[in-house]
């Protein structure tokens, strides 16, 4: 669906009955009734067809996409079960200076999260190669304000510098993928390796990273960790669980470089750097 980027945050803010139904999905606690009471609200009001909603989440503002995302579509109504572990190591990690990388970046709700951490002396590097999402990222960074600390880099990550083909999935454009032909169309976009990005961002350390590029994210960390110095490893990473479309054992490569598994939850791999490594 087309995006809306002309006009002001709160032009799709929900009224009346949607909004006490969001404000009810966002307070449930977690756990399974938790879950199914969300999922009985955010029926209820998408029920009446609002594809765009203007919210604030998690004291943020966002502008929400209902229909083709599923990780906005999730995070609008259900924040507490949207990868709650993980976005809270990341806050926990990062300091006024701290850095933070965000490979697929989507609409910005790593990004958003980190950015309120890093301080105006520290920087998120959010990189999206979708067109689609990445104008979602931009709009979004920049109705909070972050443009002083937030960059943007509208390629995508692979183990090669060059153009490659970006399989879109239109059903849920987090779904697109540089690996695995998700039976979408095709566009071509610009890559980089992770380390010549850091250094052409000019970033100096990463202090946290999460990467989710649906099956690519070995083509991003092997060679990275292949050429990168010890001083740029990151001190945690947060790994999409996509362990079929690896060729590369990341779990086996993160264990020789120093990494220990933190938690393994339903989406992800924690795993941070040993103070000894």
């Amino acid at each position: 669906m087309a995006n809306d980027v002309e006009k002001p945050f709160g032009a799709y803010a929900l009224e009346g009955r949607d909004k006490q139904l969001l404000g009810w999905a966002q307070s449930l606690p977690t756990g399974w009734l938790g879950r199914r009471a969300a999922l009985i609200l955010r029926k209820a009001v998408l029920s009446n067809g609002p594809a765009i909603v203007d919210a604030t989440v998690e004291g943020l503002k966002y502008r929400l996409y209902t229909q083709d995302n599923v990780s906005e579509r999730k995070f609008l109504f259900m924040p507490q079960f949207y990868d709650p572990y993980e976005r809270a190591r990341v806050k926990q990690v990062l300091f006024d200076g701290g850095v933070f990388v965000d490979i697929g970046a989507n609409a910005g709700l790593y990004t958003l999260a980190a950015a309120p951490h890093v301080g105006d002396s520290g920087k998120v590097l959010a990189v999206e190669p979708n067109p689609v999402v990445l104008q979602r990222l931009k709009f979004n960074v920049a109705i909070n304000g972050f443009e002083n600390r937030v960059v943007i880099a509208p390629v995508g990550v692979s183990d090669a510098e060059g153009s490659f083909d970006l399989t879109l999935d239109d059903s849920n454009l987090g779904g697109s993928s540089l690996v695995e032909d998700r039976g979408g169309k095709k566009i071509t976009v610009e890559c980089h390796k992770l380390l010549a990005l850091a250094e052409r961002y000019g970033l100096e350390k990463i202090d946290a990273l999460k990467i989710d590029i649906e099956g690519a994210e070995d083509k991003a960390l092997a060679p990275f960790f292949a050429d990168a110095p010890e001083e740029m490893h990151p001190k945690l990473i947060i790994l999409e669980n996509s362990p079929a479309a690896w060729k590369v054992d990341l779990p086996a490569l993160l264990k020789d470089k120093g990494y220990a598994l933190e938690k393994a939850t339903h989406m992800n791999q924690v795993w941070v750097k040993s103070k000894n490594a």
